[in-house]
């Protein structure tokens, strides 16, 4: 394995605001795996469409009285809620030493034509009950599933910055299991694969792993449990990574069953190589 399976991770800011720390976890990995950064907000659009039909109110909270859509009103706020996502997202990812930017987008339907081969659409929990029933955090996590890209869910409260990478497996060529060593060499953490009862790592994922520097363990999985990444309350690992084809769980469910640690869901299919490892993971691992 000589490429570099992803290129870019793109952030989705549905609400605006924003989870700082979240959006710090993926800027830090991204920085890491030496890939570009992207925020893209979605701007709830649907407003200035009702306030282009005559007959629209809206209830006022102040007054309590119904009145016409107020256009302007409301496109002065819409800006400001990019302009304080821009904010929120040049905080939680300060100046680092990969190319960022932030992309402000009309409608949601925007991130399915935004998303290229080698990208990482990352969806961030919801900081409040609330905003998982938006239009854009839905369309958004629809919109992400609908891709054959990678996605990276992160919960709002991430349980440990440091700690194994993890990759649940159904099959020793799983895409997962190559993706996990290359994420551990550019993390400079060891690798735990969990196989099916009896399976064995192959012999070249062994000697992928010590040519990368990264100690790898193999754990069996508990054939009762049926849902893949809740398999690993007890090894402490900082992110996971599973095939979409293992992710059973309706994705409105998808956060559920995180337990503070970030899932990586890839394609079953090992994505096309670029030009460069990841972050120079080889370099990386053995100067570690």
């Amino acid at each position: 394995m000589s490429g570099r399976p992803f290129k870019r991770m793109v952030v989705g800011l549905p609400q605006g605001m924003g989870n700082q720390a979240a959006v710090q976890a993926a800027a830090d990995l991204a920085e890491r795996l030496q890939i570009e950064l992207l925020g893209a907000f979605i701007e709830d659009a649907t407003l200035l469409e009702l306030a282009g039909f005559p007959a629209m109110r809206e209830l006022r909270a102040l007054d309590q009285q119904w009145q016409p859509f107020d256009v302007e009103r409301i496109s002065r706020e819409l800006e400001s809620a990019a302009a304080m996502a821009r904010k929120r997202f040049v905080e939680g990812a300060p100046p680092r030493s990969i190319k960022t930017a932030f992309d402000v987008l009309h409608n949601v339907d925007a991130i399915m034509s935004l998303i290229e081969s080698g990208d990482i659409l990352t969806v961030i929990e919801p900081s409040h009950p609330g905003e998982a029933m938006t239009r854009q955090f839905a369309a958004l996590l629809d919109t992400a599933f609908a891709t054959e890209g990678s996605i990276l869910a992160v919960p709002r409260r991430i349980a440990r910055n440091h700690g194994p990478i993890m990759a649940l497996a159904s099959r020793p060529s799983d895409a997962g299991i190559r993706i996990g060593l290359e994420i551990a060499a550019a993390l400079k953490e060891r690798m735990i694969a969990v196989m099916p009862p009896g399976v064995e790592l192959p012999p070249e994922i062994i000697a992928e792993a010590k040519r990368l520097g990264v100690a790898i363990e193999q754990l069996a999985a508990n054939p009762n449990e049926h849902d893949a990444p809740s398999m690993t309350s007890r090894s402490k690992e900082r992110l996971r990574i599973v095939t979409r084809s293992q992710l059973r769980s309706n994705p409105s469910q998808l956060f559920a069953i995180l337990n503070g640690v970030p899932l990586l869901l890839v394609d079953s299919q090992e994505p096309s190589p670029a030009a460069a490892p990841i972050g120079n993971a080889s370099l990386k691992a053995s100067s570690a």
